[in-house]
């Protein structure tokens, strides 16, 4: 059975907030974006961890086993990322924080000094932990959010992946976070998310390619930005950091002003994590040599958004291909 849960406001996460602060800005991002300067292009890597894992049954041997293999994994990649110093934002679905709620315990715990390895993977390596959901099986964005608490590494507002076509009403309810939401296993629990990635489609079948940052009006006018939104859209682009050098294309050509902040984002799945070899040679290093040019900043969403609202002065910057 869910564990109950009071409800919180982000106001009551402060103090948590406080000492486990996330990552900010570049300092270099300090004070308005000169419109004669070079634009640069801000990157996030994300990992979605989906509803079926670990497989088996809650408890289970079967499911124990899977989730210290993927506990592994996680560790292996947040210090590789540290090692680069790049961000990596990690995105878990429900089922993987019940099994953390369940596995964790002190033999785990000798490895991650003593904490959960969600507050190990934020606290000491960095790693920004937002919620995503299928709201499959009775759990809803809200009762992530919940579980995420819970484990002691709530607070995020990002929205991690949501169907935007409006052709498919049944499924875009995006909007809806406008005000807070209550959850479905966790009624008392309420939350608002304000920060929206992953536009996808059922089966990613007319997913659009987008970058930039924009307050979508309506589901129906999703491109289209509104001013006075509270809802604050961040586009993918082509998931591919070969996508990077492209955007980097467009301001060099003139096609789009430095003012306009253009965005991309990579999914590194987690079948990918389960090669290091790879995400080094594939992910790692061409980001590497991407930023040592000084013009890529790899970052995080709430952060991503931060710095839009600040230098960048909260201007809308839709480009779609």
């Amino acid at each position: 059975m869910p564990r109950p849960l009071r409800r919180l406001s982000l106001l009551a996460l402060a103090p948590l907030l406080a000492a486990c602060p996330l990552p900010s800005p570049p300092a270099a991002d300090a004070g308005a974006v000169d419109a004669g300067a070079p634009g640069r292009v801000f990157v996030v890597i994300f990992t979605h961890v989906e509803d079926n894992t670990p497989g088996g049954t809650i408890p289970s041997p079967t499911s124990r086993a899977q989730y210290l293999d993927v506990r592994q994994q996680l560790l292996d990649t947040a210090r590789a990322f540290r090692a680069h110093g790049h961000a990596w934002v990690f995105q878990p679905d429900w089922k993987l924080l019940l099994a953390a709620l369940e596995f964790e315990d002190s033999s785990t715990r000798a490895s991650t000094g003593g904490k959960n390895v969600l507050r190990y993977l934020r606290e000491d390596l960095g790693v920004v932990v937002d919620p995503h959901s299928h709201e499959k099986s009775g759990y809803n964005y809200t009762d992530v959010a919940a579980l995420l608490d819970q484990l002691g590494v709530g607070g995020s507002t990002v929205i991690g992946g949501h169907v935007w076509d409006p052709g498919l009403s049944q499924f875009a309810h995006w909007d809806r976070f406008r005000t807070a939401q209550p959850g479905s296993k966790y009624p008392a629990f309420s939350w608002r998310g304000d920060i929206l990635m992953g536009h996808g489609t059922p089966n990613h079948v007319n997913d659009p390619t987008v970058s930039g940052v924009w307050r979508p009006r309506d589901p129906d006018h999703f491109f289209e930005d509104e001013p006075t939104g509270n809802i604050t859209a961040v586009g993918d682009y082509t998931h591919e950091i070969s996508g990077i050098s492209t955007l980097l294309g467009l301001y060099d050509s003139g096609a789009v002003s430095p003012s306009c902040m253009l965005t991309s984002t990579y999914h590194l799945t987690p079948a990918q994590l389960a090669n290091p070899a790879a995400v080094e040679t594939d992910v790692l290093a061409p980001l590497d040599a991407l930023v040592a040019g000084g013009r890529v900043v790899v970052t995080d969403f709430t952060s991503l958004v931060d710095t839009w609202n600040g230098p960048y002065g909260g201007s809308a910057c839709i480009h779609r291909e």
